[in-house]
């Protein structure tokens, strides 16, 4: 892995390096005076990526190599010194990518292929994921998961992509904690996404398994089917990928990416509109616990975490390992509906990575590396241009977060927070900068 992958950028104006430095040299304040409240939010004292340390000290690392400003690396070194001092006082608990060991192992080896002095951690942080996974009990498929079981945020999924990437960059050997570990998640995630003996997916989440938000329960009754990149199949399509690049499972990651990857366009939205679309979720059905097909249902919000742009970058990422036209052409199509959309359409207001116009910004930027399509790079330099136009200096890290329409919330971290805004913003600015996203589509740029 290189974090000067040679990934096409966009074109900025002096507009796009004011604003990343200005996010970066408020993080950068945060990073010397770490867990003060600011605003309605403070980060928690701890290792999680979603919010915690590390993904704001990737951040800084990003944008002091982006605007070839060392002080900010030595920020995000100061920060990542405080986050491991953390773990060593309060160890994690999880292994999940967001919410665990696999994050801050993650965040150690961009760090690593930034400075060579952290490989010796890296190797002992990797050692220890490895016998975290290992030692995770793991609820077998078959009267329904939670889907933070097997999700990119704190299940398997995420775990995997992680431990992939690890091997990859330390050239794990078999027997080595970290391979066995890849080993078992990729095994895991073969009999969650095979069918049961009535013919369901083992992924179906029951009723007894929602977390407790509004709406689980009306969507389904009965169970449902998670399509989101964040919690559901996307996620665990990804997964595979990243897996199969590592080469691990031998023949296994893309068989079952072949047969979940057609599943997932047989149950698009059936409608008139050009292009591949997806609920939030399929129903299952009384009874039998069978996925329902999603007829005539609203597609969900065009972001990463639900919806065409989080399904689409997936697709992509298969159909590469695949080698299948035919479904890159459907992930082309999914993510160019999207662009066709009007704004309002979108449903996207907030400025950040899980679902806001950064995370818009990092989907869109990679399908043109991907693609080399023009629409995408005219919709990536639209979402960088919204995201400009949110910047509020009298805001502590300059963009807030808005769960709510009208409702903002100040937050430095990775998925919610301005330190997502800034390694967009960093990975339009430079190429040293672009890889970054690798955490966040799971597989490599």
């Amino acid at each position: 892995m290189s974090l000067g992958a040679a990934v096409p950028v966009l074109e900025f104006d002096a507009r796009t390096a004011e604003v990343a430095r200005a996010v970066a040299d408020r993080l950068a304040v945060f990073a010397g005076a770490a867990g003060e409240r600011v605003g309605r939010e403070s980060v928690p004292e701890g290792s999680g990526l979603a919010d915690g340390y590390p993904g704001i000290a990737l951040s800084l690392l990003h944008a002091g190599r982006a605007l070839d400003e060392p002080e900010l690396i030595d920020a995000g070194q100061a920060l990542l010194r405080r986050s491991a001092q953390a773990t060593a006082e309060s160890p994690l608990s999880g292994a999940g990518l967001f919410t665990g060991t696999a994050g801050f192992a993650s965040v150690l080896l961009d760090f690593s292929a930034h400075d060579r002095r952290y490989l010796s951690s890296l190797r002992r942080i990797a050692d220890r994921l490895g016998e975290q996974i290992a030692a995770t009990p793991r609820r077998e498929p078959g009267a329904g998961l939670p889907s933070s079981d097997f999700d990119v945020i704190a299940g398997a999924a995420g775990q995997l992509a992680a431990a992939a990437r690890l091997c990859t960059v330390l050239e794990s050997a078999p027997g080595d904690p970290i391979r066995t570990a890849a080993e078992q998640l990729t095994a895991y995630l073969l009999r969650v996404t095979e069918l049961d003996s009535r013919q369901r997916f083992g992924w179906l989440t029951t009723p007894d398994y929602y977390p407790p938000y509004p709406g689980y329960e009306e969507q389904g009754p009965h169970g449902l089917y998670n399509l989101g990149f964040a919690h559901g199949l996307p996620g665990v399509v990804s997964a595979l990928c990243a897996a199969a690049a590592a080469g691990i499972g031998g023949s296994g990651p893309a068989e079952r990416l072949a047969q979940t990857t057609a599943w997932l366009v047989r149950n698009r939205l059936m409608d008139d509109v050009p292009g591949a679309a997806w609920p939030n979720s399929l129903r299952a059905e009384e009874g039998t616990g069978l996925p329902v097909a999603p007829l005539g249902r609203r597609s969900a919000r065009a972001a990463w975490c639900y919806g065409a742009p989080g399904i689409g970058i997936s697709l992509l990422s298969a159909a590469k390992v695949l080698g299948d036209t035919g479904l890159e052409e459907t992930a082309v199509g999914a993510l160019q509906r999207v662009v066709d959309w009007a704004p309002a359409e979108r449903n996207v207001f907030a400025p950040n990575l899980c679902h806001g116009h950064a995370g818009l910004l990092a989907v869109y930027r990679r399908a043109y590396a991907a693609t080399g399509s023009a629409s995408f790079r005219a919709m990536a330099e639209d979402s960088l241009s919204t995201l400009l136009s949110m910047a509020d200096e009298a805001r502590p890290y300059l963009v807030a977060d808005e769960p709510k329409r009208g409702d903002l919330v100040d937050a430095p971290g990775f998925l919610n927070g301005a330190a997502g805004v800034l390694l967009a913003l960093c990975g339009a600015l430079s190429p040293q900068a672009a890889g970054w996203d690798e955490i966040f589509f799971l597989t490599p740029a």
